[in-house]
């Protein structure tokens, strides 16, 4: 069976990618940053020690970095999932996130050409705000493939913010991408997948912060904090909200199907549910289906939620995915109320 290089493997999409590789009978590599986060994986899908060997990559930005993944292993395709997060665990824009995005980005593009000659097509995980100028209004725009994000380094390195860090380092990290794959013209194919927030049931356990604390990863802990986590009195939700969001369980599929279908080679792929990621809509799906959580539900949180300005209609994500759905077929989104019950299923069961 074919061989697929999937990096980040831990990861909250990556393991759901992970899981239809799987499925799908491929062989897989999966890289790591410790021995612990290899642990977690198996330690949560033991099914996976029959088809996945893991390694532990701690630093994707240092030289070589990946040399030691392709030593004796020819690999047919490679899904590049890992990247740095806004998870409060570092906030130096050079050292956080410049280094392991668009560095960590060369060292693995280098490492397959010089090392897999079989390799026939590697996919990044992008994202949408490497797509639109995040200092504007979104203003009904449709975002497409050829928009870039303009906000430059020096914001990043002046504002020392893990969000707009994580902006900034994305799209410098795909940029490079493509300045590789014009300049090196590398024997395989690449492709993109921009992406909005991505929601839906982890397939993690419950992982340990620096408190020895146990929680959720960084998008189930928005989720949870914004729409299920008990409020008293006057509290209201803590987490900025979004308007375009995609299922994990889809992108997951989308990742596999990227790296096995002809025509996706040099494709900067836009994607978004046609469905608005609206509190409003949320919370009366959560209040239908989850009756019990009443208490939780509260009209002092409804109303602190859908007051927010980013819930106007004039300001909710439109994408141009016309070509994914192209290639991929026209029905690649389930409806949002799968996602958030089965999102919130999940979270609840892990309480």
């Amino acid at each position: 069976m074919p061989t697929v290089l999937l990096t980040g493997a831990n990861g909250f999409l990556a393991t759901h990618v992970l899981k239809c590789l799987v499925e799908d009978t491929f062989d897989v590599v999966g890289t790591v940053r410790s021995e612990a986060k290899a642990d977690d994986v198996f330690g949560a899908h033991p099914e996976f020690r029959s088809s996945v060997r893991l390694v532990v990559v701690p630093d994707m930005s240092a030289p070589g970095a990946y040399d030691k993944v392709f030593e004796g292993t020819q690999f047919d395709f490679i899904i590049h999932t890992a990247a740095p997060v806004p998870d409060g665990g570092g906030t130096d824009f050079d050292r956080d996130f410049l280094g392991p995005g668009a560095q960590g980005n060369l060292e693995l593009l280098r490492a397959a050409q010089k090392y897999c000659k079989s390799l026939k097509h590697f996919t990044y995980t992008g994202s949408l705000v490497t797509v639109y100028d995040v200092t504007k209004p979104l203003d009904g725009r449709v975002l497409r493939s050829t928009d870039w994000n303009p906000v430059s380094v020096e914001v990043a390195r002046q504002l020392q913010h893990p969000a707009a860090s994580y902006m900034i380092s994305k799209t410098l990290a795909e940029k490079a991408l493509w300045d590789f794959v014009e300049k090196e013209k590398p024997s395989f194919g690449v492709s993109v997948l921009s992406v909005p927030l991505i929601i839906g049931p982890p397939l993690q356990h419950l992982r340990q912060n620096a408190s020895g604390k146990s929680q959720f990863n960084m998008s189930a802990d928005l989720f949870y904090s914004t729409f299920l986590k008990p409020v008293s009195g006057a509290d209201g939700p803590s987490q900025p909200l979004y308007i375009g969001y995609i299922d994990v369980r889809d992108l997951a599929v989308l990742h596999v199907q990227s790296i096995i279908k002809g025509g996706t080679e040099n494709r900067r792929l836009l994607l978004a549910s046609p469905e608005p990621f609206l509190a409003k809509m949320v919370l009366e799906i959560l209040a239908d289906k989850f009756p019990q959580l009443k208490d939780r539900l509260s009209s002092v949180r409804a109303a602190a939620i859908v007051a927010n300005k980013e819930q106007d209609a004039d300001h909710r994500l439109k994408v141009d995915d016309s070509e994914a759905k192209q290639l991929f077929g026209g029905n690649i989104y389930r409806p949002l109320e799968q996602t958030v019950v089965d999102t919130a299923t999940r979270l609840l069961a892990l309480e």
